[in-house]
């Protein structure tokens, strides 16, 4: 048997056995999906709650459900924040979607000194982004949906890091001398992670220096020098391999 479509709620959506869903996910379920009265939903809260619930109404400005099961499901693994230099054209679009899909917990847009693109809408972007996170998280099954922050400058990124003690600080950079995997399996007990990736260009000397003043190991993922949407994926993928 098929499993049902996932969409994400809000808690508030949830009023005792009653779930309504609102939005664009309406359309999608009602046109797209074409499904109504009797069929099944799971739905997220994003905190590890889903809930299996039944259509009782279908209307254009909302759908009414009536929830049948519940669980509890524990997200496991590191939190990973991705420090990501604003990349041009589509690429950010992309590197977003497979962030989401390969866990990271937060994505933060950063301007660095190589950064090229000017983000003069940013309330658009950021909102633009935050739903390629959210449609990601959905299609790969995730309990959660990744945040994506405010555009932020490189310099009050690493001056709002505050370390804890089970927090890994990664730099992959060309002139890092110690490879990636030995790095994670140093901490294996890693339960934060931030991971910085440079724009095309990737980071200035001066750059490289404040991220490792500040406690960030610049490591190195062999010897080619990858695009900066293959080295977000090359080392989330890596992450996800040693902590799963």
């Amino acid at each position: 048997m098929s499993q049902p479509p996932r969409f994400f709620i809000d808690p508030s959506q949830i009023a005792g056995a009653q779930i309504v869903i609102t939005g664009d996910d309406v359309r999608h379920i009602r046109t797209v999906l074409r499904m109504g009265p009797g069929d099944m939903l799971a739905l997220l809260d994003g905190k590890g709650m889903e809930y299996g619930a039944r259509i009782t109404e279908s209307g254009r400005d909302g759908i009414v459900c009536e929830m049948v099961i519940q669980a509890k499901h524990e997200i496991t693994g590191p939190r990973v924040t991705l420090g990501q230099g604003i990349a041009k054209a589509d690429k950010m679009d992309w590197i977003v979607q497979k962030a989401a899909e390969l866990g990271a917990t937060t994505v933060v847009p950063l301007v660095t000194e190589r950064t090229i693109v000017k983000v003069r809408d940013e309330k658009q972007r950021v909102g633009r982004w935050q739903k390629i996170a959210r449609e990601a998280a959905m299609q790969s099954r995730r309990l959660d949906i990744p945040v994506v922050g405010t555009v932020m400058s490189y310099d009050r990124f690493l001056a709002n890091l505050v370390p804890g003690p089970a927090s890994l600080f990664l730099m992959p950079w060309e002139e890092g001398t110690r490879p990636l995997k030995d790095v994670l399996r140093s901490y294996p007990a890693a339960a934060d992670i931030t991971v910085l990736i440079g724009p095309e260009g990737g980071f200035s000397l001066s750059e490289a220096k404040a991220a490792q003043d500040r406690g960030f190991q610049a490591a190195s993922l062999g010897p080619h020098i990858l695009r900066t949407e293959t080295a977000a994926v090359a080392v989330l993928s890596m992450i996800r391999y040693e902590y799963t």
